[in-house]
């Protein structure tokens, strides 16, 4: 009898949304059609209308200048025929989440069927919109889901310390669900099949996802800042780019999106799918991991290897944070990524987590010099670890004053490795110089003269990485902890067999905990004032390594960003901060960023790579790519530069290359000077004219062509075309040959 009812309440349903949803150009309703379909005003901003209908649990946002109406959940997905089952339900559904069992069985839900269609969906009103409780009766939890305005915005977000959970029963054998993650909106705003317009994803530099592209049955699904480094892999059969920006947009034919997860960003996930995937719908959201899971190996007694899953403990009524995701919308002439970067970068601006002021820095060649290392070598018979000097403070000194002789003009100068241990090697306790690069003396010497050549000089040093144990550095005691409650070790992984490597050549690591990290940062920092006062420091890892302790009173990742990001600011009050690829947290601080990611991961998902990193940051603060010895080939380093408006960079040592091998620094083989002195003053003078005119200036449009062009307009009317091809090409006015650019005016 209970199956009856159900089956004809989900037929009424149906025949409900038929009628209901009968007009076909829902993206213009008006006020007074929104509310004859069943849609109830609630709210308005400065821009925007809040409507809900209760029965059907979907609501829309309409935006006053356009008359563009957004809905939470596509309001024909019944006429699917490509989905089915759980996806189709999906469609109609504000929430999706993951659960597992006593047993650690998985088990998937969706808000439509799971308490929509089963009588648990209540709505409360409240100022600026309403809430959403969703009761998942058979699933045992309850998940009240906020919605308002602000501005051009909307805000969806929901708070940990409200949802509730069947609490255990000892007696039962069955157990109860316990979720491991939400995702909101999974369907916002999604595109049918056969209208034009793409994904944005911040994979790397920024992806490009063409709606109905057909490119691959795998859905793109990346974590943001990267997957937690305290869950460490069996194998690693890839190498992808990091997830530097927690944002993700979607441009349809008349109206787009830019959405930025801004509370536990850290914990969250971004996802999307094209039509012919899972549904036939292009779509793109975010889902917030509430308890994160690992995998542990072990051998049965017969030496089969056997693998099970191990959840993160989490008392849910104790956490008082909440999840949330601003959803900024974009006028018809800003509908692209390049006018997601410009909104992106000004709602930074106006949360003060980004300059206001243009920089004022001249082109530049970035130079990262590294110092010293170790090497394990014989001694007397006995294998010891050896200190090696790769560039000498003096040296620096030599090669600066070579450059400019020759025409280099402006200089910033990273020196890594410059403490007793070099690069790699002891912890930075103390501020104290290599003897073998110049001790004090030589150090101080070379402060001066760059100072004297007013060229920006950073020292390097990593306060969250231990390489080397010591007496006040113990992993026992002081390193993050994985889901197992064992501390947390980084291997080295073969490139071959994709597991472990295994003795001497796997040159592991690991993580200390953040109160550590705060503990032994702030006594460094009080030594280093008084020597170097206000000398600039490369802090790296505080800008792009995050990771969670899952020991007891351990801190989540998120709460990791927010310490990191706590030292780099007070940091950044007396001493200017250079940063490798920083994570969108640092760049309230960072004076200088380098090595700019320029590239995606190539997922087969997406069809191109876009600079929205560079175009965030653009005008702002000043930065190079990766350096040009890194890159696979000049000609395209060269472009990069252009395209994006970067500083030229290369990465160097001086002496003792062939030390190098067979040590943790045998990657650095490329990195030897005198190789690349000559190609580095042509290729600084094949761009300077053309980029220190670009200094301060922002990029306010960009075009990928099909050809393998791409155009790069900047905010002084400067259009450069790049041409990646082996053929001429010819773009709006301009022609370049092939692996050449053209430049000319807007």
């Amino acid at each position: 009898m209970k199956i009856k009812k159900a089956l004809i309440l989900i037929s009424g349903l149906f025949l409900l949304c038929s009628g209901l949803f009968a007009l076909t150009d829902s993206a213009y309703w008006t006020p007074d059609t929104l509310e004859s379909q069943g849609f109830q005003f609630y709210n308005s901003s400065k821009s925007l209308e809040l409507y809900l209908n209760k029965e059907r649990a979907v609501f829309a946002v309409r935006v006053k200048a356009s008359g563009y109406v957004w809905y939470s959940s596509p309001l024909d997905w019944e006429s699917d025929d490509f989905a089915s089952g759980y996806n189709k339900n999906a469609l109609a559904s504000l929430m999706q989440v993951n659960t597992k069992d006593s047993k650690g069985s998985f088990y998937p839900a969706n808000s439509y069927m799971n308490a929509v269609v089963r009588g648990g969906f209540r709505v409360e009103r409240e100022d600026d919109g309403f809430v959403l409780n969703h009761n998942f009766k058979r699933d045992g939890f309850f998940i009240p889901l906020h919605v308002s305005l602000e501005d051009d915005s909307l805000v969806v977000k929901f708070y940990f310390d409200e949802i509730e959970e069947e609490e255990e029963d000892p007696e039962s054998t069955l157990g109860v669900l316990r979720l491991l993650d939400i995702t909101l909106l999974p369907y916002f705003g999604a595109a049918p099949k056969g209208e034009k317009g793409f994904i944005f994803v911040p994979d790397g530099s920024g992806a490009i996802i063409n709606f109905d592209n057909n490119k691959s049955s795998s859905l793109y699904s990346q974590y943001v800042y990267g997957r937690d480094k305290s869950i460490v892999p069996a194998m690693k059969k890839t190498v992808v780019e990091d997830v530097y920006l927690p944002v993700f947009g979607l441009s349809r034919e008349n109206a787009g999106f830019i959405a930025v997860v801004e509370e536990n960003r850290s914990n969250s996930i971004v996802s999307a799918s094209t039509s012919g995937q899972m549904t036939s719908y292009n779509n793109v959201n975010s889902k917030c991991i509430i308890r994160d899971v690992d995998t542990f190996t072990f051998r049965e007694r017969t030496g089969t290897p056997r693998n099970i899953s191990i959840f993160q403990k989490r008392d849910m009524p104790n956490c008082k944070d909440y999840y949330s995701v601003r959803y900024i919308f974009l006028d018809k002439n800003e509908n692209d990524y390049v006018g997601m970067a410009n909104k992106y970068r000004k709602y930074l601006q106006d949360k003060d987590l980004f300059p206001v002021e243009k920089t004022d820095k001249d082109f530049s060649m970035n130079l990262n010099f590294i110092g010293a290392g170790t090497k394990k070598k014989a001694v007397f018979g006995l294998p010891s670890r050896v200190n090696i000097p790769f560039t000498p403070f003096e040296d620096v000194t030599k090669i600066v004053t070579e450059l400019e002789d020759q025409g280099v003009e402006n200089f910033v100068v990273k020196y890594d490795g410059w403490i007793n241990g070099g690069l790699f090697g002891k912890y930075p306790s103390k501020p104290v110089p290599a003897k073998s690069l110049g001790g004090k003396r030589g150090l101080k010497s070379l402060i001066s003269f760059l100072k004297e050549k007013t060229a920006d000089f950073y020292l390097g040093a990593d306060f969250v990485n231990v390489y080397k144990t010591d007496l006040k550095h113990i992993k026992e005691l002081s390193a993050n902890r994985q889901i197992n409650k064992s501390p947390v070790t980084i291997p080295d992984y073969r490139m071959s067999t994709f597991d472990e490597k295994t003795g001497s050549d796997n040159y592991s690591y690991w993580m200390l905990r953040l109160p550590f990290v705060k503990k032994f940062y702030e006594k460094f920092l009080k030594k280093f004032s008084k020597k170097y006062e206000g000398n600039g420091l490369a802090l790296d890892s505080l800008g792009n390594n995050v990771g969670s302790d899952f020991g007891n009173n351990g801190s989540s990742r998120d709460q990791t960003a927010a310490g990191f990001e706590e030292l780099l600011s007070s940091t950044a009050n007396t001493n200017p901060l250079l940063l490798s690829r920083p994570f969108y947290y640092a760049f309230s601080s960072v004076s200088y960023i380098t090595d700019a990611p320029v590239r995606s991961s190539d997922f087969e998902i997406e069809n191109y790579s876009v600079p929205f990193y560079q175009i965030v940051i653009k005008g702002y603060i000043p930065f190079s790519n990766l350096s040009a010895n890194q890159s696979l080939d000049n000609e395209t380093y060269l472009l990069k530069l252009l395209e994006t408006g970067s500083d030229i960079s290369y990465l160097w040592i001086t002496k003792n290359q062939d030390e190098l091998r067979d040590s943790r620094l045998q990657s650095y083989s490329f990195a030897y000077a005198e190789d690349w002195l000559e190609e580095s003053v042509e290729n600084y003078k094949a761009v300077k004219d053309i980029l220190e005119k670009l200094s301060g200036k922002t990029i306010t449009g960009h075009k990928v062509f099909e050809n393998g062009a791409r155009i790069t307009i900047y905010e002084d009317g400067t259009k450069i075309l790049t041409n990646y091809s082996d053929k001429e090409v010819t773009e709006e006015g301009l022609t370049a040959a092939p692996y050449s650019f053209a430049v000319g005016r807007n």
